[in-house]
């Protein structure tokens, strides 16, 4: 008995000690947690017209990276059929990625990317809808971000915006017609987590 007591205590200092080694795990080295929302604009080219895409989105911020979704769209390029007007209708929304870092400093690297899907309609003059296509959009961007607060930070970023699926619309309108360069500014109002830390700090810190 005392024999098998010895050989169990041994057993438990052995597993103690293995145990000691720190596991890694995808959420288990976070050491910032936090979130945020606001509004995007970005200013690009449709039709061969310059216009604005207003919209909005939000995310979790988990360190440097954040996800989360985002929805946006314009009404303003126009497009003729024979000699009648339409109002071209592009809208889109899905998932946003992005990435910043090192958040701490007054400005620092931004970069993102969104995965959405959406539609663009033509619409007449009586408002009705004459066309309508579902298409897919990818919009990567990189630039720079200035944190305005602790709680506000603006971001100043180019990307290119590449759309797929218009297919039914008008002769003279195609995936080149709605696909751009661009240029976004976007405002993220939210908690950011706490920078007083060490990057090696285990403890999560949440600020909101």
């Amino acid at each position: 008995m005392k024999t098998t007591i010895q050989i169990f205590a041994l057993c438990l200092i052995g597993f103690s000690s293995f145990s000691q080694d720190r596991e890694e795990t995808l959420f288990g080295n976070i050491n910032r947690i936090g979130g945020f929302g606001g509004p995007l604009l970005e200013v690009s080219s449709i039709n061969g017209e310059t216009v604005a895409d207003v919209g909005g989105g939000g995310a979790l911020i988990l360190n440097n990276f954040f996800f989360g979704g985002y929805g946006m769209g314009t009404d303003a390029p126009n497009f003729n059929i024979g000699l009648e007007p339409h109002d071209i209708e592009f809208g889109h929304g899905g998932l946003w990625f992005g990435f910043a870092v090192p958040q701490h400093k007054i400005v620092h690297l931004y970069s993102s990317f969104k995965l959405g899907w959406g539609e663009t309609n033509l619409i007449d003059s009586d408002g009705d809808k004459k066309f309508s296509d579902n298409v897919l959009v990818l919009t990567p961007e990189l630039g720079f971000e200035l944190n305005i607060t602790h709680w506000f930070k603006l971001g100043f970023t180019g990307g290119y915006r590449y759309v797929d699926g218009v297919n039914t619309l008008p002769e003279g309108l195609d995936n080149d017609s709605f696909s751009s360069p661009f240029g976004a500014l976007t405002f993220r109002f939210g908690g950011f987590g706490y920078y007083d830390h060490d990057d090696d700090d285990n403890e999560i810190d949440f600020d909101f």
